[in-house]
């Protein structure tokens, strides 16, 4: 499905995210200081891997450079997450109250919340790195003898350099006091704390820099950042420019933002450069649609974060956006009555072609020779299963057969009795009967369930039950009817809602009380998809212990949402083009064919493109910015356990920043955030 040899294995690096080596490995991370020694390899490429890496990892707490936390919570994309969203509107953390309690969900923070620790944490980190490998790449550490070896040196510094420019874009969003390093502080020295608008100015200084020297023809290869990255960094960082500095800048940003569509926002379906399907974008091969993958006509997805179900695994990406939200409630694979009579037994499934129901698939699930054979080196196995018997195997027609006491046993003949025993249980005998075929697999519910998934409807082998929707952001959406079960946007077509027993009310953020405090909202599934977004299959991942997709962390879309903000608040460009960007992605979202414009708007407001950013953008990590932004945090919109009140309420101003983490004020003299 990916092609790993475009990002870490032409790199020289070899092996899954477990066995990687970094140069952070040596690191006992105390992040107050983004200038530690480190050590490094001497190999530019590998180190580059490196960086890269910590962008897209890490997982279990024995790998994780931020010693002393949850290695899972401590990785890139999953951090911001926890920063960006679990706070607002969006979304809710129903477990591990500690650190994600109600406080936390309502928006109240404090310095000793393990969770602040773990995203400023991870910042650092890749700052840090970033940082060191520039300094690397200047010191002689690395062999640039030759015009060749200087020019990747060239390049692999502004990627780099972009890297950190997204760091600090988020350091800028969380504190008004900001420990501010680039590769020009001293390796071993203390960097000095500044002020939210100067570092501002300086970061912004560095990415003009970067997107200047990038050139207007630069493409990176698939999984790397490159010009398109580095300006939708910018852009976000000048949307942002009124509550970083307390002056707004939406005219670098719309002709910021303008670049990027001129250079991208043709090909494709549409012929706007957005994907045909919103779905596609967040599936387990949507590698097709990052730049520089060059499989498809359009690349939608101009910063990915790539993740690989083998190669490249995480508790971050898109494995976190499928287990947070999903898990197996009510409902069991289907396994029928295991007999040879296949025309009493087959399942046929219909479908509508051209008004009539033809009958499609014949799904024939009791074919005995489906069974797997008994394998001799399970033998410890038997001897468990049929204690104080005979076991033994006897080779019939080359294949051994299982002895019991003499006697032949297949699996078949097992299958027949365990579906014999579960007839004559009235609590199993609803698992023989098939209740759906979905995705050609066939389900049983259980009637004492009141809610009911099913992580196979994800094709995903994992499942944590761990958050649920605030019933403001549900009704953001347009639902063809008032019980919000079903709607034709299908941005919300993996959604868990009342049509499987889901409640919309949140009247609790605790686990307890999972299915009955919130719809699911997954975004990403491990299904692969076509063009058009059905599942395809035949190319979806047989091995789903681990979610194949990449994380699509900007995206044109964002892009376009962009440039119609700027526009209406005085960037530049005309209303007609705002209008025009912003219908676009709704035509999308509702798989509007080419020329239908049922779902276009004839006018655009702030307050209809904010809300449209919201659907479109969900779990990217830009919502409490955004609600920042609006001046929709502290008060002017009120949302489900805002500040820890069932109702919601006011938040305090201080919230608007993050508290510095306890265990680093104690290491440093750093000053704390205004208001803690």
């Amino acid at each position: 499905m990916k092609t790993f040899n475009k990002i870490l294995l032409s790199l020289g690096v070899a092996g899954s995210m477990f066995g990687l080596s970094s140069c952070v490995g040596d690191l006992d991370l105390e992040p107050r200081d983004p200038s530690e020694v480190t050590n490094v390899a001497d190999s530019m490429d590998g180190v580059l891997a490196s960086i890269y890496l910590n962008f897209s990892t890490y997982g279990a707490n024995g790998n994780s450079p931020v010693g002393g936390f949850d290695g899972g919570m401590a990785a890139f994309q999953r951090a911001m997450f926890i920063a960006e969203e679990i706070p607002t509107d969006e979304a809710s953390w129903l477990w591990d109250p500690a650190d994600y309690g109600l406080p936390y969900n309502g928006g109240l923070f404090n310095p000793n919340q393990g969770c602040l620790y773990g995203f400023y944490s991870r910042l650092m980190i890749n700052i840090t790195l970033c940082n060191q490998f520039i300094q690397s790449c200047e010191n002689g550490t690395f062999d640039l003898s030759t015009p060749e070896a200087q020019a990747k040196a060239e390049q692999y510094k502004l990627q780099a350099k972009a890297l950190w420019g997204a760091c600090y874009y988020y350091m800028l969003s969380f504190y008004d006091k900001i420990p501010y390093a680039d590769e020009t502080t001293p390796i071993g020295s203390i960097p000095e704390q500044l002020p939210r608008k100067e570092v501002y100015n300086r970061v912004v200084a560095v990415m003009e820099d970067v997107v200047t020297k990038f050139g207007s023809n630069q493409v990176p290869a698939y999984g790397f950042v490159g010009l398109d990255m580095a300006e939708a960094m910018l852009a976000k960082i000048y949307l942002n420019a009124g509550v970083f500095t307390g002056t707004p800048d939406y005219v670098n940003c719309y002709n910021h933002c303008k670049n990027i569509i001129d250079r991208l926002g043709h090909g494709g379906y549409y012929g706007n450069g957005l994907a045909r399907s919103y779905n596609a974008l967040f599936g387990a091969n949507n590698d097709q649609y990052v730049i520089g993958n060059g499989g498809n006509q359009v690349n939608e997805i101009i910063w990915s974060i790539v993740g690989d179900n083998v190669n490249l695994t995480s508790f971050s990406g898109a494995g976190f956006l499928q287990a947070g939200w999903i898990g197996t409630n009510g409902v069991s694979v289907t396994m029928g009555i295991p007999t040879t009579n296949k025309e009493e037994n087959n399942l046929i499934v219909y479908e509508d072609v051209d008004g009539e129901q033809v009958p499609v698939k014949v799904y024939n699930y009791y074919d005995p020779t489906k069974y797997t054979k008994y394998e001799p080196k399970k033998l410890e196995d038997y001897q468990k299963k049929y204690k104080d018997q005979v076991i033994g195997f006897e080779n019939v027609d080359g294949v051994d057969v299982l002895t019991v006491n003499g006697v032949k046993v297949s699996e078949y003949t097992e299958a027949v009795d365990a579906y014999k025993a579960k007839c004559d249980n009235a609590k199993e005998k609803w698992m023989t009967e098939i209740g759906n075929v979905i995705n050609g697999t066939c389900f049983s519910y259980d009637p004492t369930q009141s809610v009911y998934v099913a992580q196979e409807w994800y094709n995903a082998g994992f499942g944590w039950k761990c958050m649920v929707a605030r019933k403001s952001f549900v009704r953001k959406f347009e639902w063809d009817d008032v019980k919000m079960s079903k709607s034709s946007d299908r941005r919300v077509a993996l959604w868990q809602t009342s049509a499987n027993g889901f409640s919309a009310d949140n009247i609790s953020l605790v686990g307890d009380d999972w299915g009955k405090n919130g719809y699911l909202c997954p975004k990403y599934s491990n299904w692969a998809y076509n063009e058009d977004g059905t599942i395809n299959k035949d190319a979806s991942p047989t091995n789903i212990s681990n979610a194949a997709g990449d994380y699509a962390a900007i995206r044109l879309a964002e892009v376009y949402l962009m440039a119609a903000e700027a526009i209406l608040q005085g960037g530049g460009g005309s209303q007609a083009d705002a209008l025009q960007y912003v219908n676009w992605i709704r035509q999308r979202a509702y798989a509007d064919p080419v020329g239908d414009t049922s779902h276009y708007w004839s006018s655009l407001t702030m307050n209809d493109l904010q809300n449209e950013r919201c659907r479109e953008l969900y779990q990217e990590n830009v919502r409490r910015t955004d609600l920042i932004r609006w001046n929709l945090w502290t008060t002017g919109y009120t949302w489900e356990w805002k500040g820890a009140v069932q109702n919601g309420t006011n938040l305090p101003e201080y919230t608007k920043l993050y508290p510095i983490p306890t265990r680093v004020m104690s290491a440093s003299n750093f000053e704390q955030t205004t208001g803690y």
